[in-house]
């Protein structure tokens, strides 16, 4: 009970972090909320990790870095989708990146279950319905964003949420402790240099600078907790669980925002959702 518990509290982390910043990111600059977040992240990152074994061999580092790397980069992609788009779409998509793991899997001779294989089409079949543009233009949502925009970031997004997925699962073999602080150093690192070389503003007002820690708070929180869950419970029912955090930014995104992308849109959001769960499930 209390590992499906944890999943739930990473579903919900993730989810609601991953509305929260891109909404952030429509009122104040990105490179903003990116830096906010994230040194939040990686101050409890180290929290977390005081105590723990984090000598890592070279390729465990590596790989650490390189999963860091790419969180920055895929971080900084889904919340500029979600600065003109809708997030009801867009976190289904960012969300299928699950799909690169098993894709290197496949490729490097792993026999993905017969659920995993159902599942694969089936993300991709929802990822073209969500990026479908309809005839006629949607009624806009009370923020002016449109369900078309901001896609081609979004599963850029997925691309580098999912090289994540598979070089933290590589480094966190060596070491868990290291892979979830060096990967955060990394990420910091990235986003710093990213924004000074891009000459990106960082301003904030001081009423909202609180707001900015949030996200990074609770991705980190909520990667604690999985790996909590993963721990007690059972790989492929947390997993599955976790999984379900994209519905949460779902129903914030209907809720606060109003969203009502074309129908085709929420059909394909939906199957997108079927096909995570799936490959999860695997």
């Amino acid at each position: 009970m209390l590992a499906i518990l944890l999943a739930l509290g990473t579903a919900v982390g993730y989810g609601t972090a991953n509305y929260l910043a891109p909404v952030l990111g429509r009122r104040m600059p990105l490179a903003t909320v990116l830096l906010g977040s994230q040194l939040a992240g990686l101050a409890v990152s180290a929290l977390l990790s005081v105590g723990a074994d984090l000598a890592m061999d070279a390729p465990g580092l590596t790989f650490a870095l390189i999963a860091g790397t790419c969180n920055s980069a895929a971080l900084a992609c889904f919340y500029r989708a979600g600065q003109t788009g809708d997030l009801s779409v867009l976190s289904p998509i960012a969300a299928s990146g699950a799909i690169v793991p098993v894709l290197v899997g496949l490729a490097t001779g792993d026999r993905p279950s017969p659920v995993q294989l159902i599942g694969l089409p089936i993300v991709m079949i929802g990822i073209v319905l969500v990026a479908r543009r309809p005839r006629a233009a949607p009624h806009p949502t009370t923020t002016g964003a449109t369900g078309s925009r901001g896609v081609g970031w979004a599963i850029l997004a997925a691309l580098l949420f999912g090289t994540f997925l598979y070089t933290y699962a590589e480094a966190a073999a060596d070491s868990s402790a290291g892979a979830l602080l060096w990967s955060r150093v990394a990420l910091v690192a990235c986003t710093g240099v990213g924004t000074l070389v891009l000459g990106a503003a960082v301003r904030v007002r001081p009423r909202d600078a609180s707001l900015t820690l949030v996200p990074g708070l609770l991705l980190s929180l909520a990667t604690y907790a999985f790996g909590e869950a993963t721990r007690i419970g059972l790989l492929s029912v947390v997993s599955v669980i976790a999984t379900l955090n994209p519905v949460v930014t779902v129903i914030l995104a209907f809720a606060l925002l109003h969203e009502r992308p074309a129908r085709v849109q929420q059909i394909g959001a939906a199957i997108a959702l079927v096909g995570i769960g799936l490959l999860a499930a695997g």
